[in-house]
């Protein structure tokens, strides 16, 4: 009889065991090897890695042919192996600014870095409006205006106002 108790309770046991393990096997455990920012900066990361830039992203919903996405492609890569170096000191300038070393000096260098961004992110804007047809750019600027009319409405998981 007593070893009939003992038989019960291991087979309870390792029964418990299975359906446990079964049951973690299942579930998904969060990501916990880099904590999620919170705040505006976070926010800001999220959204700078979960989107493309304003003009390319805007040109994805028109009907470009294969040799309009080849002229994009080319434009963009050509824009982005030019504008590297400046990308990446002013990386660098926004670390120190972080840290709380950013001299003088170099806050005036990362504003004329900004500018020259700038500069160059219209002149791509040019060369890309330059690839497409009349009825696409009529349709891009409709694109661009309804973004601009729907800015700060939309919030997380929320979906666009049409």
């Amino acid at each position: 009889m007593f070893m009939r108790i003992k038989l019960v309770i291991v087979s309870f046991v390792i029964c418990l065991t299975a359906f446990a393990g079964a049951a973690m096997a299942q579930t998904t455990l969060p990501n916990t090897t880099t904590p999620p920012q919170t705040g505006p900066q976070g926010r800001h990361m999220r959204m700078r890695h979960e989107r493309m830039p304003g003009m390319a992203r805007a040109l994805r919903n028109l009907n470009l042919t294969d040799q309009q996405r080849q002229q994009v492609r080319s434009i963009m890569q050509k824009q982005f192996q030019t504008m590297l170096p400046q990308r990446q000191e002013l990386g660098q300038l926004m670390q120190k600014r972080r840290a709380g070393t950013l001299t003088p000096d170099e806050a005036a260098r990362a504003k004329e870095l900004r500018r020259q961004l700038h500069q160059a992110d219209q002149g791509v804007n040019a060369q890309l409006l330059a690839v497409l047809t009349p009825e696409q750019k009529t349709q891009l600027q409709e694109i661009i205006k309804t973004r601009r009319e729907n800015r700060g409405k939309l919030g997380p998981g929320k979906q666009p106002i049409t």
